[in-house]
């Protein structure tokens, strides 16, 4: 079936509606003798530069050849390249490599730097062994990122002494700079992209939340989950004794494990302390006493990781957490569309191990297939009803859209560093709660912003709204739907005014689950005689009642004038003339709350039967009544 959703490529709908990370790269594969070789999607920014060498990619200690770049007997020979990395988010350097004859002391090493000058060393090669190198470094980003090779050690002695390094990649994304709903924040950091009062979290779907619970003292374990089309992943630990790792698609979260008490850290550990103090957590084995995570972790829809903990078992808020050694955090690359899988890995330590939590796996979705995904869109389903409606947030102090444009009034200056609306979070901060529920009417799971019948009574929420559906389709106006850059529909009518509130309880109608009248006992026919007054009724309780009667080709409604009265009752009340001989009747009823229901009564007969009749030769017979 063709989906009824007509979706505008407009360049402007593109930028609020697709988030795109950029990845490029810079390699060089030195496939040719040249320090010039650009074999990545990006160019180098300068060539290779040798130091005390000739600088002669074909000759000299160091060289190119037989499609490597080779070492030979160095001493205070090295070479550099820069790359111009500063428009980009994060970065990781790569190469293979090959050492042959280096003896104790004698080295090679890798080196970083941000400005050229100052250099970090990031590994280094020994022995005679190969293997790949593959490290973060984004935080050496700037616009002269440069790599130097040089001798970490001892002069080397002999002439066979060599290493040999292929590939060199530096592989970067880019998050873009958008800032949708114009609040300061990025999107990549709002928590509100759209501010309508409904986190992007919430805002997500397809979703799982997987609980898990590891034994303690049974060694090293693995827990498992796999989740389609993930677009965000947040992890709470209730409890951690005491180091973990988690690997998504093959790929850790982290160059090492995540150890975090003190004196407890193994090979291939790294400490993670507190970001403002350097302080460890306290007792992660023990659970909050409030109820909030002792560790969360969360990957957001740029694959970008942050880390949370709450100091004390009995602190309030969560606070942001950094690897004591100051190595990054791994980049995800997410698979959209397809699975993806989740392993955690309790570490086998000297002392108890175990872990506690819940892992939360959501998709970034479209609800209404409209081309805006949720957390740009202000209609999120297309029923004519902005999403900060049926969200409830209007409900909460402080929160108002007197403009009725479907954003929270004031929340361009009133969201804080986060992006969220300061008036509906428990903090500030990167990790914010909500601090109001949203509305899910009916209980089933998904909140009113993103079904079309909110209370599942049957009657799709644009109709109880008192908006126009052309064709009950559940979506406002006519097919095909166009909608703008904010994912409002355009092609209706009406909609994105004051639902309709029939029964005037304060309860939108498309919020009230109702139901079409029950008619318990239905009109029957009756037999009067013209003049005599009698009724027609039916057992039902409605808000409205309506008595119609058949004219031989259509059904007219009646009023209380001449021979009917109580044409809007359950009980119509007739005195009739000879022309209401053999007519039909029948009752309609309505709930107000229920506009997508009305209950028809069946149909009641009315026959005249004079009650005495006078022959030609003037004698009177009473005639019997039956």
């Amino acid at each position: 079936m063709k989906n009824p959703i007509k979706r505008i490529v407009l360049l402007l709908l593109a930028l609020f509606s697709i988030t795109i990370t950029a990845q490029e790269t810079f390699s060089d594969t030195f496939s040719s003798v040249s320090y010039a070789n650009n074999d990545g999607t990006q160019n180098w920014s300068t060539n290779w530069q040798e130091f005390n060498d000739n600088n002669n990619a074909s000759s000299g200690y160091i060289r190119i050849i037989n499609n490597e770049l080779r070492f030979a007997y160095i001493w205070s020979e090295n070479i550099i390249r820069s790359a111009d990395l500063s428009s980009y988010s994060t970065a990781s350097l790569s190469f293979d490599w090959q050492t042959s004859s280096l003896e104790s002391g004698e080295t090679l090493v890798i080196q970083i730097s941000s400005d050229g000058s100052s250099f970090t060393t990031l590994d280094t090669f020994s022995g005679t062994q190969s293997g790949t190198f593959d490290q973060d470094i984004t935080s050496y980003i700037s616009s002269n990122t440069t790599i130097r090779f040089r001798k970490g050690g001892n002069d080397w002695s002999g002439n066979n002494d060599r290493t040999y390094i292929d590939n060199v990649t530096i592989s970067t994304t880019s998050v873009p700079q958008i800032d949708s709903d114009g609040d300061g924040v990025i999107d990549v950091v709002d928590l509100d992209d759209d501010n309508d009062g409904i986190t992007d979290e919430e805002e997500y779907c397809s979703t799982i939340s997987a609980s898990f619970l590891a034994s303690s003292d049974v060694g090293e374990r693995n827990v498992v989950i796999n989740h389609t089309d993930t677009g965000y992943l947040r992890i709470d630990f209730s409890s951690m004794d005491n180091s973990f790792q988690l690997d998504i698609n093959g790929s850790t979260v982290h160059p090492s494990v995540l150890e975090f008490e003190n004196g407890a850290l193994d090979a291939g550990d790294e400490y993670f302390v507190f970001q403002s103090d350097g302080s460890f957590i306290s007792q992660p084995w023990v659970a909050n006493s409030n109820g909030i995570p002792r560790l969360r972790l969360i990957v957001n829809e740029f694959g970008q990781i942050s880390l949370y903990g709450s100091r004390t078992t009995s602190s309030t808020t969560l606070e942001l957490m950094e690897a004591q050694g100051g190595t990054a955090f791994n980049t995800i690359a997410w698979i959209p569309g397809n699975n993806n899988t989740f392993t955690l890995t309790n570490q086998q330590g000297p002392g108890p191990e175990g872990f506690t939590g819940e892992l939360f796996a959501s998709a970034i979705c479209d609800t209404d297939g409209d081309g805006i995904s949720n957390e740009f869109d202000l209609d999120s389903d297309n029923d004519g009803i902005y999403d900060i409606v049926e969200s409830g947030v209007l409900n909460e102090s402080g929160v108002t859209d007197s403009n009725n444009d479907g954003i929270i009034d004031g929340a361009t200056v009133g969201s804080g560093s986060n992006g969220l609306y300061n008036a509906i979070e428990d903090v500030d901060t990167d990790y914010a709660i909500l601090s109001y529920s949203i509305l899910d009417s009916d209980t089933d799971g998904s909140y009113d912003a993103y079904v079309l019948d909110a209370d599942g009574d049957g009657c799709n929420d644009t109709r109880e709204a008192g908006f126009t559906d052309n064709n009950d389709d559940g979506y406002l106006g006519p097919n095909p739907v166009t909608v703008d850059a904010n994912g409002l529909v355009t092609s209706g009518s009406d909609g994105y005014t004051t639902p309709s509130d029939n029964d005037s309880n304060t309860t939108y109608d498309y919020r009230e689950a109702g139901s079409a009248p029950n008619i318990t006992s239905q009109p029957v026919n009756t037999t009067t005689c013209p003049g005599c007054t009698t009724t027609i009724s039916a057992t039902v309780t409605a808000d409205s009642y309506q008595w119609q009667y058949y004219n031989g080709g259509s059904w007219l409604d009646l009023s209380d004038s001449g021979v009917y009265s109580g044409a809007t009752t359950n009980t119509l009340t007739i005195n009739p003339t000879t022309s209401q001989n053999n007519v039909q009747y029948r009752l309609l009823t309505n709930n107000d709350e229920y506009i997508c229901g009305t209950t028809t009564s069946n149909t009641a007969t009315l026959t005249l039967q004079v009650n005495t009749v006078i022959s030609n030769r003037r004698i009177t017979y009473r005639v019997n009544k039956n």
